[in-house]
């Protein structure tokens, strides 16, 4: 049993962490901006059968903590991660079109979030020194190798959402920069499907066993795998549905 922090945790695929959180026994905080949006008392809101028939009161769990909080908010955030074991990051830009109504800032916010995260995680009294974060496949590794359909994906959304592409790119430039001291792991997918598979495949773009889907499903449980197995530790893999 670990205590966990979870961010981004009010969105389908966060809510799947959540519960596979609290089904390995885990203590979970959810740090979010509206934690309204969690589940209470309804059916748990995923698309697959097996699991949208089960009845999940998240927000009054036993085992959940919730704490509202900005990802600008340095106290809060302390408050939050100081005595977790780790952090599970869910935190993605949306892909709406760049120039549209609610398109992602241009700002890099989320790799601003992450470089106070990692500061808040190196200080002393901070107990947490391990956190896994989504990624994406815009996010380059030197073992990846050439791959088309992935080059493609990157591309389409280099050109319709750059904002998010470019926050992408900057979350791997500063968990690499600012993360020493931390055992972090940056799992890049590409795209995401509500698939109920939860079988994955980790290792590198270009590689032959690498497709160009996941399932929310499987990102969660790989997650909560390599929070335990720590095969992964200070690499940044992609992972795609078996």
């Amino acid at each position: 049993m670990a205590r966990i922090l979870i961010l981004g945790g009010t969105g389908d695929m966060g809510i799947i962490l959540i519960r596979k959180a609290l089904d390995a026994g885990h203590i979970v905080t959810v740090y979010a901006r509206n934690p309204t949006k969690l589940p209470e008392g309804s059916l748990f809101p995923l698309q697959f059968e097996s699991i949208s028939t089960m009845r999940v009161d998240i927000a009054s769990h036993e085992s959940i903590i919730i704490t509202k909080g900005e990802l600008t908010d340095e106290d809060s955030l302390r408050h939050a991660i100081r005595y977790t074991h780790a952090i599970l990051s869910n935190l993605g830009p949306g892909t709406t079109p760049s120039h549209f109504p609610g398109a992602h800032p241009s700002n890099l916010p989320l790799s601003k979030a992450y470089s106070l995260i990692l500061r808040i995680m190196k200080e002393p009294e901070v107990e947490c020194k391990r956190i896994i974060l989504l990624g994406t496949v815009s996010i380059p590794d030197p073992h990846d190798k050439r791959d088309m359909a992935i080059w493609t994906l990157v591309q389409g959304v280099k050109w319709t959402a750059y904002n998010a592409y470019a926050d992408e790119v900057a979350i791997g430039e500063t968990v690499r920069r600012e993360g020493e001291g931390i055992e972090w792991t940056i799992v890049r997918v590409p795209l995401l499907t509500k698939s109920e598979n939860e079988a994955v495949v980790a290792g590198y773009v270009g590689e032959p066993k690498m497709g160009t889907y996941v399932s929310r499903a499987g990102f969660a449980e790989f997650c909560l795998s390599e929070l335990v197995r720590r095969e992964w530790v200070l690499k940044a893999p992609m992972i795609s549905s078996k």
